[in-house]
């Protein structure tokens, strides 16, 4: 399932669609990683580099690969690290953006990365782990002509970061095939099943199900309605899911569920994280949900996110059934 994979080795070496270059805002060359790239690829690296007219912190440039095994390189400017306080993560999460962004301009569908701005940089190699995984799957998640992203690592220690990271981490995927939404589907019966019968009873649980849930009823809201489903995955497991449309200047998220075995895994907070950043992404205002009244956990979830109880709604959802349920809102 996953398009993540986490080797140890040569970056130059690869054969594959793109290498990326971690390199200075001249690229014309360096030490470490960008040196390496530089004198594998031949004088032609540097010829091409010199048209680019360099590169700002947080951007990327590309150019063919030339003797390298890989057809392109991707330039980034990594930020170097000061306090934390100057804006060096979101730089690094652009470096990474901005790489796939290019990757997709160009048909790229295979990339590997190596660990930037974490050598002579100094960024701490833990967090720059963390921004990168979230930020290449809030990627793909939204772009599936990525087919695989390698982060090739050169030394043992960063190598054991992206394992202990990546084996305990989310994945977000974006449902775009039927496979996908049969997926979806078998979800919500498990979920609803364990999460809602003690709370409106199995009659109606049932035909929420059949009518909200099934994989008619999704495909039909994500051809039709202009929902986006993404699946939540931990450790490559099918465990969750969320729905949400985008309504004026608001982001209404529809559904965020997840396997009763996998609560405590922090499911919820990834996916909620990624749809914040969505929203935000979108120039949106707020996000909004509706919860059932008696749902306490969940309202109590969404109020330590920070989400603010906007007071009651009804709605008949049909076949003599009623949904009582609090309108909740979290504004940027």
């Amino acid at each position: 399932m996953s398009k993540i994979e986490i080797i140890r080795g040569d970056i130059t070496l690869l054969n594959i669609d793109a290498i990326v270059n971690a390199a200075n805002r001249s690229l014309l060359g360096g030490g470490g990683v960008d040196g390496t790239i530089h004198r594998a690829a031949g004088s032609e690296l540097l010829k091409a580099c010199e048209l680019l007219n360099g590169c700002s912190t947080g951007q990327a440039k590309i150019t063919p690969g030339f003797r390298l095994p890989a057809r392109y390189v991707i330039h980034t400017v990594g930020p170097v690290w000061r306090d934390g306080k100057h804006g060096e993560s979101e730089l690094l999460s652009s470096c990474y953006h901005q790489c796939l962004k290019l990757a997709v301009e160009n048909n790229i569908s295979t990339i590997a990365f190596p660990n930037i701005s974490t050598g002579v940089y100094g960024f701490p190699k833990e967090q720059a782990v963390i921004i990168a995984l979230e930020t290449v799957q809030h990627f793909l998640g939204e772009n599936p002509e990525i087919e695989q992203v390698l982060f090739c690592c050169f030394d043992k220690g960063n190598f054991d970061i992206y394992n202990t990271l990546l084996n305990s981490n989310i994945m977000i995927e974006k449902v775009i095939s039927y496979e996908d939404i049969l997926i979806t589907a078998d979800l919500a019966v498990k979920i609803w099943n364990e999460h809602y019968v003690p709370i409106i009873g199995q009659e109606q649980v049932n035909y929420m199900v059949s009518t909200f849930q099934s994989p008619g009823a999704i495909e039909n809201q994500i051809n039709n309605e202009h929902y986006e489903y993404y699946i939540l995955y931990h450790q490559s497991e099918p465990s969750g899911y969320f729905a949400i449309k985008q309504s004026g200047d608001e982001l209404f998220l529809s559904k965020l569920y997840v396997l009763k075995e996998k609560r405590g895994a922090g499911l919820g907070k990834e996916g909620f994280r990624f749809i914040s950043r969505k929203a935000k992404e979108s120039g949106l205002l707020r996000i909004t949900l509706t919860v059932n009244i008696n749902n306490i956990n969940s309202i109590k979830a969404y109020e330590k996110l920070g989400f603010k109880n906007d007071g009651p709604v009804i709605a008949d959802i049909g076949n003599g059934f009623v949904m009582d349920d609090f309108k909740m809102s979290f504004e940027f």
